[in-house]
């Protein structure tokens, strides 16, 4: 039998058509509450949502608009978009419906999915737009006799989408506007499925026990899809602690987990404590966001070269750039403060800000470019934006760092206005923007502050209106009821005046010295 896409350039859909040959009886999704689909039932009923997007009007090419938690019907609505063609436009499950409205009205979605915890402020935010909606829980029913037809082969064939058609789009980078939507191809999501499989050291028939919420733009395809291209089980934690992540890897035999950046210290203190209970681990994966050495240290103490440190980004599908190798992190070795050195395939030099290259010393500082298969298409709509980025099929990451003689890659500074508070993406603009709509609110400057438990923290200077009182505790709770919690000011300081530059723009370096 010919399995679609198999001797063709990778794609999405030739990833699921291949598990679900090769590999039908195995588990490929665990839900939280113990459900599980096997490849097969995974391709059947996303072919069955697929038909039941088409059936409403959907066509490939249409946008899809994604608010979910970390539920199986989460992974098959990606399933359902690969294998009809459809474009998935994911939605942070901690969204308010104000954060919601621009990815949702920015990509065009012509339908928005929701159910469970998300379906009130979708059902709000769809009723504003005039958008249709489709509730996965309300919907079970007519999704489950779908399902059956397709079981059947009775839902009728579709083209297989090609390597350059859009997958996902997702949104990143508001430091300067808005949040573009970094469009994410069939074929470099299908690349970077590959080239995490290789970096994470995945073995066949891998076991996932899924820290990352499954709404974080990267987590499909940086570890879902990866483990679909090896044939292995996603399982799906749902709200988890460091007991019961433990309990989850002993119970499901877990070969990989992530830790994000806070809980690194807590996470080597039970792996310690219980070495017995983890030792299926063959990876347990860092990244994200900027941890203190000592605690990449005291990790890599108890569980060895499993750890793995990497550089990623949305624009390279989710995925890594560098990655670090068993012997980076061994006793006494100096590269644990690094991020690795390319991954297969991936290309990186450094360049001053004219474009003009600078030595790969280990000591001289430069942004760090890159090119790669796995690297998006362009931002959505976005020529502009997308030529400021993209050169030549190089990526500008806007990432300063220093790469020695051997390749090894240590960042400097992250984005140097991008918040990394415990591993979330906050972007000052779009707090800034929330801020400004307080009447008592003049100017507004949001600035990352260090933190010792989430990296940074999200700090403001404020410049009050005249004569139009107000406090710290007031504008929080006027960005809580816009922003998902983690992007909130944590810190407000009221100053008369803004610091500038010579040029008369507002200083956010002088901003950011101010509230260290």
């Amino acid at each position: 039998m010919v399995v679609a896409g198999a001797a063709a350039a990778p794609t999405v859909a030739g990833i699921l058509d291949r598990a679900a040959v090769t590999a039908p009886s195995t588990v490929a999704v665990r839900g939280p509450g113990g459900e599980v689909l096997s490849y097969a039932d995974l391709v059947a009923s996303a072919r069955a949502l697929g038909r039941a997007l088409r059936d409403r009007g959907r066509e490939p090419g249409d946008r899809v608009a994604l608010w979910l938690a970390d539920t199986v019907p989460h992974v098959q609505v990606y399933a359902a978009c690969a294998l009809a063609g459809f474009v998935v436009v994911p939605v942070n499950a901690r969204f308010t419906e104000h954060e919601a409205r621009h990815l949702v009205a920015d990509s065009g979605s012509s339908i928005l999915l929701s159910g469970g915890a998300t379906t009130d402020r979708a059902a709000a935010l769809g009723r504003s737009l005039g958008l249709p909606q489709m509730r996965l829980d309300a919907d079970a029913d007519a999704l489950a006799a779908l399902h059956r037809r397709a079981a059947d082969g009775d839902l009728g064939e579709w083209p297989a989408p090609a390597p350059d058609d859009p997958y996902i789009i997702g949104y990143t980078s508001g430091t300067t506007g808005a949040p573009k939507g970094a469009v994410l191809t069939q074929g470099s999501v299908a690349e970077l499925a590959r080239m995490n499989a290789l970096a994470y050291r995945l073995p066949l028939g891998s076991v996932a026990a899924m820290t990352g919420s499954l709404s974080f733009v990267a987590v499909v395809p940086a570890h879902v899809v990866s483990h679909f291209y090896v044939r292995g089980t996603v399982c799906l934690l749902g709200p988890w602690t460091v007991a019961s992540l433990l309990d989850a890897v002993e119970t499901h035999r877990a070969t990989f987990t992530y830790v994000p950046s806070p809980l690194l210290a807590e996470v080597a203190d039970a792996f310690a404590a219980a070495p017995e209970r983890w030792r299926t681990l063959t990876t347990v994966l860092h990244s994200a966001s900027k941890a203190p050495e000592e605690k990449l240290r005291r990790l890599a103490d108890v569980i060895g070269p499993r750890l793995v440190e990497g550089w990623g980004m949305t624009e390279n599908s989710g995925g890594l750039m560098t990655v670090t190798a068993p012997e980076d992190v061994a006793p006494g070795s100096r590269r644990l403060s690094t991020v690795g050195r390319p991954v297969p395939g991936v290309d990186i030099r450094l360049v001053a800000e004219d474009g003009r290259s600078v030595p790969h010393d280990g000591a001289s500082v430069g942004e760090l470019v890159f090119r790669s298969p796995a690297l998006m298409a362009g931002y959505w709509r976005d020529p502009e934006a997308t030529a400021r980025a993209l050169a030549d099929g190089w990526f500008r990451s806007g990432d300063l760092g220093t790469m020695d003689e051997d390749g090894y890659v240590t960042i400097v500074e992250r984005r140097v206005d991008l918040i990394v508070s415990g591993g979330m993406n906050v972007y000052p603009f779009e707090v800034e923007q929330v801020l400004l709509r307080h009447p008592a609110v003049a100017l507004a400057c949001v600035v990352g502050v260090p933190h010792p438990r989430w990296g940074q923290t999200v700090a403001a200077a404020v410049v009050p209106r005249p004569g139009l009182p107000v406090t710290e505790q007031e504008l929080v709770a006027h960005c809580r009821t816009y922003l998902a919690s983690y992007k909130k000011p944590t810190r407000i300081e009221f100053m008369d005046a803004l610091p500038t530059t010579p040029s008369l723009k507002v200083s956010r370096s002088a901003v950011r010295r101010a509230l260290r």
